[in-house]
């Protein structure tokens, strides 16, 4: 098999697809003259489609209606619907997803528009040969199939004889010629049988289409994407051409560069003007080279090998638009002068975007995430368009209307402040592209992460199964997480463990509870003072002067909120556990809360006894100090110098404990620090609520 003959690509196009909608709903149209056409404030509307009976007079697209009637007298005008001041066309799309389910029945399909789609036959022809044997194809098997560059020998019209018929002989003739020089259909890698079984499986296609929905087409068949559209134009309506890569040269000799799919713009016109020619086999002259220096190694490639007929785009399977939008045009007058108006045409806009998302995704399962705003504006000689994207988060006509003014107001130089809009708009255009999965969309994404409920992986315990230690061991899934933080400090305080005297851990130090009593006492009676206490009260572990095993609640309450679940692992309720979670008697403070941390983790405060966790002592540092000097303010002036020098000291010695406890790599250095000299401000009794008053 020849390079560039492996595929069996086909293009399937409706003949004047709006024309045979319309036609199916009115009857009455058929087989008349007829056109389609939109709207009808100016000379009866401009047309958009244009039957093959009108085109007989002359009758072309972009004409208005009026000016059509005058070269066609019985012409019929059937009428795009309205909708939201625009055009609807949504029985069309309707009819366009009947004739695409019917195609999908025979090959993989890419739909190319609203009329047009490829066909991938490669496999559908493989399978066919298989089970033909020795069967033939006969021209019966393909009654409205044109050979491209057959017959090889032409016979001229005579004056009497139809057109018609005379091309249908010629049609008879070049088949018959083709077909004869086929070789058996056991030789199943002939490029050019496969195009012919090819074309009999899009015979049959064809006519299923006519069936199932009434609507005719015609077809291309060759070897790429590219020879396909080229051939299905050659021959409509009704009919199908076949394009052998042998007949490539004549045809490409004279035609046109612009008339290449992907040449039509702007590369095109560089090809012409670079390398002077002006029909596409003219290229076939220049080398690889000469062609990659001119226009890039990739694109000279694609040049060289396009000029000969090779090509390899692939057919990708897409039975759905890629995307869905919709659009109004704003000529001259009608022009978008003002915020108002740009404001209510998007919404008309989202509104019909809105819908017709709604079903997309209730038919196809599927969502869009990218929202696309196009928009010409006015001004010189020529329009100049621009676009603007943003995310789009949910199908709701208002949302979709206010991001795109949200995108495109910055387009606006007349400004905020003002109500005009300068350049006025003669276009607005939105879609959504970028389709997912339903499903996925609505699971997938930092959004639904958040938006999700968490489940807990383990039920509470109960307070039975608490009190009597009942509790099961979870091991942790990464050696990263939380948990391995306390199971590392429990091996540290297995290293250093000493025997604890039974029940040490049990009840709190009564002289300690009463020292704090006796302080809260005396914050109490020192008026509006019980905010600066909460300000520095911190939640402390009640405890002995004996270092034991403790649980610190508040850090437990922060580690239930992440883990949503406590893990026990130890039924013992002695101190000498081995793991460092314990289960606690009923009445503890702590009998809901089964974590305990290591004694290691704990410094005795030296100013009121207290086990503080280290990470916490430089703040129950600085609330001892201002306790102490807010009550050292109730006295006389001399006394309070003396009481603040004694606890700067203190202070100093407590954030000199605090850090040789909590640096491990670098032992503690003492600084000098001057003792505070805060004189009491005369005629006031100043205390340190003073300080956080506003001002």
């Amino acid at each position: 098999m020849d390079y560039g003959t492996e595929r069996v690509v086909a293009l399937v196009d409706m003949d004047c697809f709006y024309v045979q909608v319309e036609q199916r709903i009115n009857p009455e149209l058929k087989d008349k003259p007829c056109v389609v056409a939109q709207y009808k404030t100016w000379k009866g509307g401009g047309i958009i489609a244009v039957s093959y009976e009108a085109r007989a007079h002359g009758v072309t697209k972009t004409m208005w209606a009026d000016d059509a009637k005058k070269l066609c007298p019985d012409l019929q005008v059937a009428r795009v619907r309205e909708s939201r001041g625009k055009a609807d066309l949504t029985c069309y799309r309707e009819a366009s997803a009947e004739v695409i389910k019917v195609m999908s029945r025979f090959a993989v399909i890419e739909r190319a528009s609203i009329d047009e789609a490829y066909m991938d036959l490669t496999a559908s022809v493989r399978q066919r040969l298989e089970i033909m044997a020795d069967k033939q194809i006969e021209p019966q098997h393909l009654m409205s199939t044109f050979i491209q560059g057959y017959p090889l020998s032409t016979t001229p019209q005579d004056d009497t004889e139809d057109a018609a018929v005379h091309k249908d002989a010629e049609r008879l003739k070049g088949l018959t010629q083709w077909l004869a020089s086929l070789p058996p259909t056991t030789q199943t890698n002939s490029a050019e049988l496969q195009l012919a079984v090819g074309a009999v499986i899009i015979e049959e296609m064809r006519a299923a289409v006519k069936q199932d929905t009434g609507f005719r087409c015609s077809a291309g068949i060759s070897h790429n994407k590219v020879l396909a559209k080229l051939a299905c134009g050659l021959n409509k309506p009704k009919r199908q051409t076949v394009l052998p890569l042998s007949s490539v040269p004549q045809l490409f000799s004279s035609l046109a560069v612009s008339k290449i799919r992907h040449l039509g713009g702007k590369l095109g016109i560089s090809i012409c003007e670079t390398l002077e020619v002006n029909n596409i086999g003219e290229l076939t002259k220049f080398t690889q080279e000469h062609l990659a220096q001119k226009f890039g190694i990739k694109t000279g490639q694609w040049l060289y090998d396009l000029c000969r007929g090779i090509e390899f785009e692939p057919v990708k399977p897409r039975q759905l638009a890629k995307s869905i939008g919709c659009s109004k045009n704003f000529p001259g007058k009608l022009s978008l002068d003002t915020k108002e108006k740009v404001q209510y045409w998007l919404q008309q806009l989202a509104l019909e975007l809105e819908e017709r998302l709604i079903k997309d995704r209730d038919v196809n399962g599927r969502v869009a995430k990218l929202l696309t705003v196009g928009v010409k504006q006015a001004g010189g000689t020529t329009a100049s368009g621009s676009s603007r994207c943003c995310a789009l988060t949910r199908y709701e006509a208002r949302r979709i209307s206010t991001d795109s003014f949200a995108i495109v107001k910055s387009l606006n130089s007349a400004g905020n402040h003002q109500q005009a809009w300068s350049p006025p708009l003669t276009l607005l255009h939105l879609s959504a592209s970028k389709f997912m999965d339903a499903a996925t969309a609505s699971s997938g994404g930092i959004t639904g992460f958040l938006k999700s409920e968490i489940i807990p992986t383990q039920k509470p315990l109960s307070p039975s199964s608490v009190r009597d230690g009942l509790a099961t061991q979870r091991t942790p899934k990464r050696p990263g997480e939380i948990m391995s933080f306390f199971q590392n400090a429990s091996k540290r305080t297995r290293q250093q463990h000493v025997e604890l005297p039974e029940g040490a851990a049990k009840e709190p130090n009564e002289e300690h509870v009463k020292e704090e009593e006796k302080s809260v006492h005396l914050n109490k009676k020192q008026g509006g003072q019980e905010a600066i206490t909460s300000f520095f009260q911190k939640k402390v572990v009640k405890t002995t002067h004996v270092r034991a095993p403790d649980t610190a609640s508040h850090v437990v309450d922060t580690f239930q909120s992440l883990t949503h679940s406590t893990t026990l692992t130890d039924k013992k309720t002695h101190t000498n556990t081995t793991d460092g979670l314990c289960a606690f008697p009923e009445n503890s403070p702590v009998a809901e809360t089964a974590l305990s941390l290591a004694s290691e983790d704990h410094i005795i405060c030296d100013c009121c006894g207290q086990e503080v966790l280290a990470w916490e002592m430089p703040e129950h540092t600085d609330y001892h100090f201002a306790q102490d000097l807010q009550n050292s303010w109730s006295f006389s002036l001399p006394v309070s110098n003396q009481i603040t020098g004694n606890l700067s000291k203190t202070y100093d010695a407590g954030r000199q404990c605090t850090t040789a406890q909590v640096s491990c790599s670098k032992p503690a250095t003492s600084h000098p620090r001057s003792q505070a000299k805060m004189q009491k401000p005369a005629g006031s009794d100043v205390t340190l609520d003073f300080f956080f008053k506003r001002s």
